[in-house]
């Protein structure tokens, strides 16, 4: 019984599946594939983009150095390879770890010198239950200074045919569907459609990162291109993603944030709503949508700002948005995402 699907998949006619049309196997089988393209290959968008202007974000001690950390989802627990694209130049070497719950992986990356070059490593877990886990980026440099100028992250699209064993994506099970059950020589029972709709359920709840931050820690903090170590009130203007929220007028949305603080606790205002965060290190947040949205006329969609809000508490009552100090809370990585 074969999970298979074609890809680009071929899209079946809506008009052969309204109301008062025979039930074909044609029609069924290619809503049957497009189901499996969408869960192996739809919506594999990048879970970690950021860039540095030169020279913020190098290392030149020779000793594996922790500069960056972010929090990301996962694409489902079936998809197991994070690909990792990073443009540096400089000798040494870029050590990354990925934990995803109690499991975890590392690569090393070793960089050739001379002018800027794009090295690419995959993380493989065995594997995972949990929806969400983190990524760190250590650096040293064998001579002169390592410079990374940006990284992107993505988990690798899965081919066909998908795995016989059952996923869960954002939590929700997702189950493979079986081609073959659905030719001409097989009834269509009740259980066919009963796992379409579980499965485009468990699609509707795939994560798409719209903001992934984080400060870079430990870095040369020599010259004029001073690295950046905490999220400032002005940076909050330029970390706001106009983004397209699915269903965000119909159906209740959930937005989910994840931000790394130091002396916490401390208190941020996020897309209207006030949250303390009282860990050091890591506080995940579920943010209700509860804010009208942008309407505009390029788009013709409902458009909202995501991101830590622009408002007075956070440019000016609070004293995390100043500069790194031993005592005051700072905030040194935000990533969001939502559905």
């Amino acid at each position: 019984m074969s999970n298979s699907f074609t890809s680009p998949p071929t899209f079946t006619d809506p008009q052969a599946v309204v109301a008062g049309q025979p039930i074909s196997s044609g029609p069924v089988s290619r809503i049957g594939e497009t189901i499996n393209y969408a869960f192996g290959q739809g919506g594999i968008t990048n879970v970690i983009s950021q860039a540095w202007r030169e020279g913020t974000c190098s290392q030149s001690l020779t000793t594996y150095q922790s500069m960056c950390e972010w929090y990301l989802p996962a694409a489902s627990t079936l998809h197991q390879d994070l690909e990792v694209y990073i443009i540096a130049h400089g000798t040494g070497s870029i050590r990354l770890t990925l934990a995803m719950g109690g499991t975890s992986t590392q690569e090393e990356v070793a960089l050739s010198g001379g002018s800027a070059h794009l090295y690419i490593s995959t993380l493989s877990l065995a594997s995972f239950s949990a929806t969400f886990g983190t990524l760190t980026m250590e650096v040293k440099a064998t001579s002169g200074q390592v410079k990374v100028d940006s990284i992107m992250a993505r988990w690798a699209p899965l081919s066909s045919p998908l795995p016989t064993s059952i996923g869960a994506v954002s939590g929700l099970t997702f189950r493979p569907m079986g081609i073959d059950r659905l030719d001409t020589e097989q009834p269509l029972s009740a259980r066919v459609g009963h796992r379409m709709l579980q499965n485009i359920e468990a699609l509707r709840g795939r994560y798409r990162t719209w903001i992934s931050w984080s400060a870079a820690l430990n870095a040369d903090r020599g010259g004029e291109d001073r690295p950046v170590e905490w999220l400032g009130g002005g940076d909050l203007q330029r970390l706001i993603a106009p983004t397209h929220i699915h269903w965000a007028e119909t159906l209740p949305q959930t937005i989910y944030c994840a931000i790394r603080a130091v002396n916490a606790p401390v208190e941020v205002d996020i897309m209207g709503q006030r949250y303390v965060l009282s860990l050091n290190g890591w506080n995940f947040i579920t943010v209700s949508l509860d804010i009208e949205p942008e309407r505009i006329n390029a788009f013709k969609l409902p458009i909202f700002r995501v991101g830590l809000d622009a408002t007075e508490h956070n440019l000016i009552d609070t004293g995390w948005n100043g500069g790194l100090s031993l005592t005051r809370p700072d905030i040194t990585a935000l990533c969001m995402w939502g559905p």
